[in-house]
């Protein structure tokens, strides 16, 4: 460095050393917080002198060294990467004291958009997730899920306990095209798979069996591909798969399944039977004609599998632009 640079160097590490000193002091009231302005302020500082190269940051964490490891090289460089990436506001209300640093850079990069980063951060937040956590929901493509299924839609029936069970759409990253070529691979595949299945329908249910048996008093034998109990509601879930596009006889099939399990299982401490038809896809007019003329509290839910997810979101949101 020449001699006006190097006094402007100083200038700089003065600066830095001073931020350091005042806010360590904050960090025995706000550890997390403070640690977290630090670090962006300094992104600040460093990002005003980008035109020095990476020898002015390896200088900077040499010079550091005294206020501990994290001041290093590497680590100098994710400030000033956060401090590009995030405003003020957005790193004092929105990240600073509510997440860990490494977690923030995670999401920093792997994120696609600010928008992406920002929902990341804010659910990360409202919901506690630990790092690895935060890591899995990026491997669920999370974000993008929230985007195209933010709430159930059309073709859940409009009942209150149907609406708060079921969603539109689900998305399933343990299944792909090689054991969904068939309704027997399909729901065989669900069901070896059956606590992470659990895990997306939601909270509350327990697997009662699969190609659950039913007999009538006339001595007839029927399979239900899955039978669920829901252990806060008190009631029965039946769920048939269908491995292609919803057809109105489908819910002719359902519909007779939840009543017999109304029939021949419910006793005096259950609710009524519900029933869930998953298939691969269907259209509003068809499920929602068919769906409001029925009284069973039943509904039509659509399953994807993890690999389409980019296809299928790419048509969703050019179809609402």
């Amino acid at each position: 460095m020449n001699d006006v640079i190097n006094s402007d160097y100083i200038d700089d590490l003065n600066k830095i050393k001073e931020t350091i000193r005042q806010n360590q002091n904050k960090a025995m009231v706000i550890v997390n917080s403070a640690m977290i302005m630090t670090y962006y302020e300094i992104g600040v500082i460093i990002n005003k002198r980008k035109t020095w190269g990476s020898k002015y940051v390896e200088k900077l964490s040499e010079d550091l060294k005294e206020y501990g490891k994290g001041y290093s090289y590497s680590n100098l460089k994710y400030m000033a990467q956060v401090a590009e990436k995030f405003n003020y506001y957005e790193i004092s209300h929105q990240v600073g004291g509510q997440i860990p640093w490494r977690t923030i850079i995670e999401i920093m990069h792997k994120s696609k958009s600010h928008e992406e980063m920002l929902w990341y951060i804010n659910n990360t937040h409202k919901y506690c997730w630990s790092r690895a956590q935060v890591l899995q929901k990026f491997k669920e493509k999370a974000y993008e899920r929230n985007l195209i299924e933010p709430d159930t839609s059309m073709l859940v029936k409009k009942d209150d306990s149907i609406k708060e069970l079921f969603k539109d759409n689900y998305f399933f990253d343990f299944l792909n095209k090689d054991n969904t070529k068939t309704e027997k691979s399909t729901k065989n595949a669900l069901i070896d798979n059956v606590i992470k299945f659990i895990h997306e329908l939601g909270l509350g249910f327990t697997v009662v069996d699969k190609e659950y048996k039913i007999t009538t008093p006339d001595n007839k034998n029927y399979y239900i591909d899955l039978l669920l109990y829901h252990i806060k509601l008190h009631l029965y879930v039946v769920i048939e798969i269908k491995n292609r596009s919803f057809r109105p006889q489908d819910l002719g099939q359902l519909l007779f399944y939840v009543g017999a399990i109304d029939e021949l299982e419910k006793t005096i401490g259950d609710n009524e039977t519900i029933g869930l038809l998953l298939c691969k896809d269907s259209d509003t007019f068809t499920a929602k004609t068919t769906l409001d003329r029925i009284n069973a509290k039943v509904g039509i839910s659509k399953y994807k599998i993890l690999e389409e997810l980019p296809e299928y979101l790419e048509k969703r949101l050019n179809n609402n632009v």
